[in-house]
């Protein structure tokens, strides 16, 4: 290698890679998150405000009927919302990824429903 040796000139307008485009979401899909959201909300922080968040702390039979009722209504419209989101985007990944969270929150809020009625006192 000689010592007048130069690297190669990289014009700007030269690129190994197209740019990155990134998707814009259309409406329906924002729509179809919205409503995801509002799902979370409902079941999750409408059970906390209801319950506590000590699971050992007791609470009222109508008021664990309740704030169970709201977890799995939320539930419901979560998955509601990730029907939404796979005839919108026809992406199956996409809607279990929206699709799972919500048998969490059903799962949790059963739990969370165990252990008021067993150990809250």
């Amino acid at each position: 290698m000689s010592a007048h040796a130069t690297p190669p000139v990289q014009h700007e307008e030269q690129r190994a890679l197209n740019p990155v485009k990134w998707p814009k979401p259309n409406a329906g899909t924002v729509a179809a998150l919205a409503i995801w959201v509002v799902g979370l909300f409902l079941s999750g922080v409408v059970p906390l405000l209801l319950l506590g968040s000590d699971p050992y702390e007791a609470a009222p039979g109508g008021r664990i009927a309740v704030g169970l009722s709201f977890t799995l209504v939320g539930a419901l419209v979560m998955v509601f919302s990730a029907y939404l989101l796979y005839r919108k985007s026809g992406s199956i990944g996409a809607a279990i990824l929206a699709f799972v969270p919500s048998f969490v929150m059903a799962t949790l809020g059963i739990l969370m429903t165990t252990m008021k009625v067993l150990y809250g006192t």
